[in-house]
This record gives C-alpha cells, structure tokens and sequence, in this order.
C-alpha cells in the first residue's frame, strides 16, 4: 500500500539503510532551512517525534543539547542572580544525576528521571531538592524552547517513615566540648553552636566582617536576610573568636592549625567546606558524640525558642526570611536586644 506524502511545511519521515532507518525532517520554522530531528527504529517513533514537533515547534539547534550541555548554559545564566549557596546546591543536585549527564536533554523520559531520583542512597529531602533542581532545569528548557513538557513535575517522591527527630546537642554535650577544648576543631564547633552558622558560612567568614568592638559577626550566604544579618558574639565564645582573628594567618577567621602556613599565607584561601566537614564528623567521633554540621544550628534556635527569646530575634540571628511576613516588614529588631538576648541565652543550664 502506498504512504501518502505529508502535505508541504509538515516535515517528512523517510527510510534509509542506517541502523535505526526512519529519519525525520522538518523545516525550522525560525531559519526557514530543511532540518534532521534524529533516526528511529520503527517509522511510529518517528511518526510520533514529527508530530510532537509539528503541534509545539521547539529550537532545533539545541534540540540536540545534552543534560551537561543545558546544565552549564544554566549556571553561567544563574551566576549573579542567586547566592552563591544556590550554585553549591545545584552542583551538587548535579552530581546526583550523574546517570542522565550524557543523554539528549529533551529525550529524557519522566520514568528516566523517577528511575534517577529513586536510586538515590539519600534522605526524603534530598530527594526532594534533586526533584526541584530537575524541574528548575526543565523550565529552563522549555524558556529555551527545547521543550515544551516539564516532565520533572510529575517526579513521586517516598513518604517519610516517621518524623526526624530534631538531633540537638544537650548543655552536656557542650560541657564535654568546653572541657575537650584543646582538641583541635571543637572550638571551632562551639562557635557552629552559638553562632547558628551553616558551615559554609562559617568556614568562608572574613575576618572584615567580624567586629570584635561591636561584637558582632556580620552576614552569612544563604537567604537575603541571611546576608545582610548580624550575629552577636555570646560572652562565653568572646575570647575564641578574638584568639582566632589575632591568630589566623589569612583573611579568614578560620584555619587549619597545621597548615604549612608559608604556602597558605600565599594562597589566602578558607578552609574547604568538606574538609572541615570531615573534621566535624572524626572530632565528635573521638568525643562520642553523634551530630550533624546543622545539628549546631538547630541547637541554637531550641535554646533560644526554650528560653523564651522573642521570635523576631530568632529570625534576625538565624537570617531565616521569616517566621511570619509582619515580623519580616514591621519589626525590627535593634543591635543591642540581639546581644543581651544572646548573652541571656545559658547553654549550660541543665549541667548545674
């Protein structure tokens, strides 16, 4: 039975000799220039993508874009709109797919990416920032008219077992640290704790932005909030964080104590994040101890929430965007109650 032959400006699916033989041809409705969408084993395949293409025309110069590919053209559009805390995120999300880097980004079938998500050895939430990071990606696809499906949106992602338990460190804990504090990294651990730091932020802090007249630490990278916030210094750590800005050899508050300093003055560069991270995890190991960098974090705003401290200083000092849009544009809380709040936060009340 002979095909009828597609009606002019609505593209052509022929057979060749090749190994998947029927290949698809369309006009590109931008360069007006005849154009190959790709060869396909059965002529229902190919049948399929010309109609796809027929009833949403996409770009067909980056049709062809792999999930590396449109992931660099990404970042490099990213850079200077979001933090720099973002970026770390999504190069990490990045990483996670590994499976899918190679292949044609507009190819990528939902079950391909369900298929990624699942095979995650990780937590319900980081699943869930990779789900995000995938649909945040595709709708940078479909802005660049590779596509025109967000395929990422229909990820399911795995009911959580039962609720995490908030794992924070007990004024115990942070005596046994005060009392260990010649092992190398607990003070640093310590200031984690009474500052609320991520430890991002805390290994990429300036000594510029740390006033030690004022006792304030300034910002942080994370929400807009986040760096513009100011961090009042607790009396207890007072002491480490000046001995650290007298002491570190380079323009950050942080170092390794056993750098080779001659060759890190040079290079003026933070302690890596994962290297600290490292550290974090062998120092509370040796001291019994089981805690996670956030667990520091998470432990300053349940001190400061059990004692009663006023839920507008919480978000000033954590640089959380809100507990509520009234608190975030109608109060304001002034330098002199963060610190005395600070001060009035007794860490080591159920030791005595």
């Amino acid at each position: 039975m002979k095909r009828i032959k597609n009606a002019n400006g609505t593209g052509s699916v022929t057979k060749t000799t090749k190994r998947k033989p029927y290949r698809v041809r369309v006009t590109d409705w931008r360069t007006k220039k005849r154009v190959s969408l790709g060869y396909y084993e059965t002529r229902k395949q190919a049948m399929e993508v010309l109609n796809e293409y027929l009833y949403n025309p996409y770009d067909v110069e980056n049709s062809t874009m792999t999930f590396k590919g449109l992931y660099r053209l990404f970042i490099e559009n990213q850079k200077g709109l979001v933090a720099v805390g973002t970026i770390k995120g999504y190069e990490n999300s990045f990483k996670r797919c590994k499976p899918l880097h190679s292949l044609v980004f507009r190819e990528i079938k939902g079950p391909q990416m369900q298929d990624t998500v699942n095979s995650l050895n990780c937590s319900v939430a980081t699943k869930k920032i990779t789900k995000n990071f995938l649909t945040v990606l595709s709708n940078y696809a479909m802005e660049l008219e590779i596509m025109t499906v967000n395929r990422a949106k229909f990820i399911r992602l795995p009911k959580e077992s039962s609720k995490r338990q908030k794992n924070v460190f007990t004024g115990y804990e942070i005596q046994k640290l005060w009392n260990n504090i010649g092992i190398q990294w607990v003070d640093y651990i310590l200031i984690m704790i009474y500052t609320g730091m991520r430890i991002g932020e805390i290994t990429e802090l300036k000594k510029e932005n740390v006033d030690l007249l004022r006792r304030i630490i300034n910002g942080g990278n994370k929400t807009e909030k986040g760096r513009h916030r100011q961090i009042p210094i607790h009396k207890d750590i007072f002491q480490l964080v000046k001995g650290l800005y007298e002491s570190s050899p380079t323009e950050y508050l942080l170092y390794n104590k056993k750098w080779v300093f001659e060759k890190k003055k040079k290079e003026n560069k933070p302690i890596r994040t994962n290297y600290f991270r490292e550290k974090f995890y062998k120092t509370l190991e040796e001291l019994k101890m089981n805690h996670k960098p956030h667990d520091c974090r998470k432990t300053l705003a349940t001190f400061m929430n059990n004692q009663k401290i006023n839920s507008v200083v919480i978000t000033d000092i954590l640089g959380h965007e809100d507990i509520s849009t009234t608190n975030e544009y109608y109060i304001q809380s002034d330098i002199e109650e963060l610190t005395v709040s600070m001060d009035n936060i007794k860490f080591l009340n159920d030791v005595n």
